[in-house]
């Protein structure tokens, strides 16, 4: 089934909620179970596409209760389908969850830094991002233990390495110290240098040309499954509230919650399918996938949507705003 990638780059904090939780987070992100990595289902990112053709609807009275309707012969039809009772029909488009491929976090030098991992590489290249390809084996063996990782050794996010400090000179063999990163609260030591190949592939999805794009082979650093999963379930941001009654206008008592965001700079993917037309109108149309894609990134590039995409909720507070570039 042709594909196309669709790259994400998080302007502000995002919170697509799990629902309520009974741990230490009552407003979760949604993440992989098995993983811990944070998602953005298709569902989501299918609503929020739709609505970008919101005046493909109509008002209609059903039962004698008003109801929003996709104009049957319209786009918004041919690409997102319809549930009408009379001529329901698929949509052209299938959406596939956004995934993770590079997490900011903080850095005691350099400010921070983008965190990706073998298997976010490993998916990305199976997925059919442009240019991405999985580690090599020997990159791989690299990082033999979660201490070690993958990073330019001379960017500003590194501290230098040292030598081994002798009464006499060092002719013993026993190395200094490399070059590490202390993120968050953990010491990583320098295992290699980046794939010459990598950053550029991925630098290209980036949507800010001049934030991510020209500053990821200073800041990317590569590390095990085990530490990408782990700072994603520990390094998003984690904001309180306060639940307020509509009554009094006042803060409810008891009504401190906290809820996990993504952080702002964080570059996700997700993959969109096309099929031909499926509702009855497209078909005579002679609609064509080539099309279906097309009309996507057309609306995107739209003078009213300027690549900008809001996702999840606490729109009005500003959060989940995305820079979406449709990558061909």
């Amino acid at each position: 089934m042709p594909s196309r990638i669709l790259t994400l780059f998080t302007r502000t904090p995002l919170h697509v909620g799990a629902g309520a939780s009974v741990g230490a987070i009552d407003q979760p992100v949604v993440r992989e179970r098995h993983t811990g990595l944070p998602i953005i289902p298709g569902s989501s990112l299918k609503g929020v596409l739709a609505d970008l053709w919101s005046a493909d609807t109509v008002e209609t009275i059903t039962k004698g209760k008003p109801r929003t309707s996709r104009d049957l012969a319209k786009d918004i039809t041919w690409l997102f389908g319809s549930d009408s009772d009379d001529r329901p029909s698929a949509g052209a488009l299938s959406f596939g969850e956004a995934r993770l491929l590079a997490f900011p976090i903080r850095s005691a030098k350099g400010s921070f830094a983008w965190l990706t991992s073998p298997l976010l590489l490993a998916r990305a290249a199976r997925d059919g991002v442009p240019g991405v390809t999985a580690l090599t084996k020997s990159d791989t063996d690299k990082l033999n233990t979660d201490e070690k990782a993958l990073f330019l050794d001379t960017a500003p996010i590194a501290l230098p390495a040292v030598q081994a400090i002798t009464a006499t000179p060092n002719t013993s063999g026993r190395p200094g110290q490399p070059a590490r990163v202390v993120l968050e609260d953990y010491v990583l030591t320098h295992a290699g240098v980046l794939p010459a190949s990598l950053v550029a592939p991925i630098a290209k999805l980036g949507v800010d040309a001049g934030h991510f794009s020209q500053n990821l082979d200073h800041r990317l650093v590569i590390v095990t499954d085990g530490m990408m999963s782990f700072f994603a379930r520990t390094a998003c941001e984690i904001a309180q509230h306060v639940r307020i009654n509509d009554a009094t206008g006042t803060a409810d008592e008891g009504g401190l919650f906290n809820q996990e965001n993504v952080p702002a700079d964080t570059l996700f993917y997700s993959v969109i399918h096309a099929t031909p037309p499926r509702s009855e109108a497209h078909r005579t149309a002679r609609r064509t996938i080539d099309d279906a894609f097309a009309a996507l990134a057309s609306r995107l590039n739209a003078d009213d949507v300027r690549s900008t995409l809001q996702i999840g909720g606490d729109a009005t507070t500003g959060l989940g705003y995305c820079t979406a570039r449709f990558v061909n």
